[in-house]
């Protein structure tokens, strides 16, 4: 008898059939070249945060406030640490890479994941467009020079060979 863990595993798997990258925070999984790389729920919280301040550092108490909130444990910082360790092994085969920069904090290099990078060119798109109809013209032009780069990165992102 295949108990429900396992039958939620196999529904993922059977959903990870593509060749891209999606990250499922609420199933604690990371879906890369067609293979599903198993998350702990600590490891996924900490992949979200980091994703979301993606080419940003995070000050680790930052990161220790967006991951436990206010039920911060004694032990918050080692066990961010701890759970970042396990989360290297388990992301370099996407090529995406957590750096700790010191007395800045964490940071993440998913340059490697041409769809995350699709993704900020869509919020810059969007950003540009809501700046152009409210008559921002200044602004839209330090956004348009940012989409142009956005884009030329994308397009070395989308044709690079992945590792």
């Amino acid at each position: 008898m295949i108990n429900e863990d396992a039958k939620a595993r196999q529904k993922l798997v059977e959903a990870a059939s593509h060749k891209e990258f999606e990250f499922d925070y609420l199933r604690n999984a990371l879906c890369f070249n067609g293979e599903v790389i198993h998350l702990t729920p600590h490891e996924s919280d900490i992949l979200r945060v980091l994703l979301n301040h993606r080419a940003r550092p995070i000050l680790l108490g930052t990161l220790i406030q967006r991951v436990y909130g206010v039920n911060e444990p004694d032990q918050a910082a080692a066990s961010i640490r701890v759970a970042i360790h396990n989360l290297r092994k388990k992301i370099q085969v996407t090529g995406m890479t957590i750096k700790a920069q010191p007395r800045l904090g964490y940071e993440i290099d998913a340059a490697m994941i041409p769809e995350l990078n699709r993704r900020i060119y869509d919020q810059i798109l969007l950003v540009l467009n809501r700046t152009l109809a409210a008559g921002e013209r200044d602004i839209s032009a330090h956004l348009q020079a940012a989409l142009n780069i956005a884009e030329v990165r994308r397009e070395k992102w989308a044709t690079a060979p992945l590792h």
